[in-house]
């Protein structure tokens, strides 16, 4: 019998304007039916390429060579009536991004039966019942048809865009960063799914990521690209534990084991971070330089009813301190950062910075906020495309009015954030630059107004594994050099692990614990956050987890 995928000398060149560039070079890789490979590597590696090419999916600007051999028939010779019989029916894929994926003004159900209705003969009575099936299938109530993709949370839309995978019932599923931006609880519950439909149905599963925890949670095979090149093969558990390839370290090392004394405050990077020099305790009893007294968030539903977002809760932000605020989807975590920013108004509580309740009026809260910054989580959408980075930068000190020569605070700033030289950074736009150096054109704009506090949401949940490790770096620098005090809203541990001091908990609207970093992570009391330290992938779960 015929392999269900095998690629043979696979090559993808892409026609640019400076010339071809090529993608992907002689790839070999074969997939058996109820087999799991992943395909790892960073942005620009050639996994995606890889991926898309399967069912030539790739721009017309790409020219491939090879052979790509689904259920022993060559993909790259079938004409176009050929070629759609076998999308969605014999393969589908998993694309990245539910939230663009799926058409935000059409209710989900509908979304899942149209390749239904295009690919195969079912008598439109049954779609409607076809569709209930495939969500249960997904752990999703049927009811969650007649929801428009806004009304699901990213776990749920994640299940519905692997519903439509299913649809035709394809003996093959690429999954393309399935799991990018989701909680830790979710991602487990996706993985779960995923192992589950190839245990149950036989079908054959190709993940495609830059994390390789989660691929060795998943996949029995893990296949490693670099520069367009797989430059490592192996069993899941090999690659992973013993790495051969130098690129393949780097991304094991990206995500740390959550209680490696290693990874403390030295996050991996290709220019390692001197020492963390030894930190005193602080003041438990110390006022936090940003600070929340019994903060109360209400909401109200489409019914009426009182929806308690933040339900209160008291938290301090100490300076020369970073903060790890945790805690799934919907416990709160953003609500609260958004209302101690000035951004949302609290329905009960306070909100003090050094010492002094925030102001409500609006001078007062623009000075306020020239002290207490945010940095978003998506560069590429915090950045206006048409603004240079000099005027992203300099807007800030323009609407705060800030004394001193422009162009020098822009260019120390620049500085601060590792953009080196900084004069060869101000005439770019957002798209010549990389994801790193986006973000730290954003990092750039808050540090420009000399701030005390950063609020930092998700900061590197979009980022490559190595530009995880530069930015993390970046924050840990800052607060040793220029003393900043940092909240930063996450649901990944690895990153608490990484550079926080301590860490905050948060469920359903309430800090459930907090403490140092080492006693919520290595010895914790609540059972929710054991249940995040449980759902972490296999490498990064903590040695408490282990039974160490």
């Amino acid at each position: 019998m015929s392999p269900l995928l095998e690629l043979r000398d696979l090559g993808v060149t892409y026609a640019t304007g400076d010339g071809e560039v090529r993608a992907v070079r002689d790839v070999n890789l074969t997939l058996e039916p109820g087999e799991t490979l992943g395909i790892a590597g960073e942005s620009g590696s050639g996994k995606s390429t890889v991926a898309l090419s399967v069912l030539r999916l790739l721009p017309r600007t790409a020219r491939v060579s090879g052979e790509i051999l689904l259920d022993g028939e060559d993909v790259t010779g079938m004409r176009w009536g050929r070629l759609r019989a076998v999308r969605w029916s014999s393969a589908s894929v998993v694309f990245q991004g539910a939230m663009h994926a799926l058409n935000p003004v059409r209710k989900v159900g509908e979304q899942i039966a149209e390749p239904i209705r295009l690919h195969t003969s079912l008598a439109e009575p049954k779609v409607a019942a076809r569709v209930a099936e495939l969500l249960e299938q997904v752990d999703l109530p049927p009811a969650k048809a007649r929801s428009y993709p806004h009304e699901l949370s990213g776990g749920q839309k994640q299940r519905v865009m692997i519903a439509m995978a299913l649809a035709c019932e394809p003996g093959l599923i690429l999954a393309d960063e399935p799991t990018t931006a989701l909680d830790v609880v979710v991602q487990a519950q996706v993985l779960t799914l995923l192992s589950g439909l190839v245990a149950e149905r036989g079908i054959g599963l190709v993940m495609i990521t830059h994390d390789l925890s989660v691929l060795a949670a998943t996949c029995a095979r893990i296949a490693v690209m670099y520069r367009g090149e797989i430059v490592e093969q192996g069993p899941g558990s090999e690659v992973m534990g013993r790495p051969r390839h130098e690129h393949t370290r780097a991304l094991a090392a990206a995500f740390p084991t959550v209680g490696d004394p290693v990874s403390r405050f030295a996050p991996a990077t290709a220019n390692p971070l001197p020492p963390e020099p030894a930190r005193e305790e602080p003041d438990a009893d110390a006022p936090g330089l940003l600070a929340a007294r019994d903060l109360r968030v209400t909401f109200r539903d489409r019914d009426g009813r009182a929806v308690p977002a933040v339900a209160g809760v008291d938290l301090d932000v100490r300076r020369d301190e970073i903060v790890a605020l945790v805690g799934q989807s919907g416990s709160g975590k953003t609500t609260l950062a958004r209302t101690l920013l000035g951004l949302q108004r609290p329905t009960g509580g306070s909100v003090l910075y050094d010492g002094s309740l925030v102001p409500t009026s609006s001078a007062g809260l623009k000075e306020y906020r020239r002290q207490v910054q945010l940095v978003l989580q998506d560069p590429a959408s915090a950045l206006n495309p048409r603004h240079t980075v000099y005027e992203a930068v300099a807007e800030g000190p323009r609407i705060h009015g800030l004394p001193g020569d422009e162009r020098e605070l822009v260019l120390e700033a620049l500085e601060s954030a590792e953009l080196r030289p900084a004069e060869t950074y101000l005439a770019r736009l957002p798209h010549e630059l990389s994801g790193g150096q986006r973000q730290r054109v954003v990092i750039a704009g808050a540090l420009a107004l000399r701030p005390s506090v950063l609020v930092a949401d998700e900061p590197v949940a979009s980022l490559d594994a190595s530009v995880r490790g530069e930015i993390l770096g970046l924050l840990l620098r800052l607060r040793r050099e220029l003393g900043l005090a940092a909240l930063v809203i996450t649901h990944d541990l690895g990153l608490a692990w990484n550079i926080a001091d301590r860490v905050a908990v948060m469920y359903r609207g309430q800090l459930v614990e907090v403490g140092s970093v080492e006693q919520v992570l290595l010895e914790p009391r609540h059972e929710y956050t054991k249940s995040l330290l449980a759902a972490l992938p296999m490498g990064t779960a903590s040695a408490f987890e282990r039974g160490v």
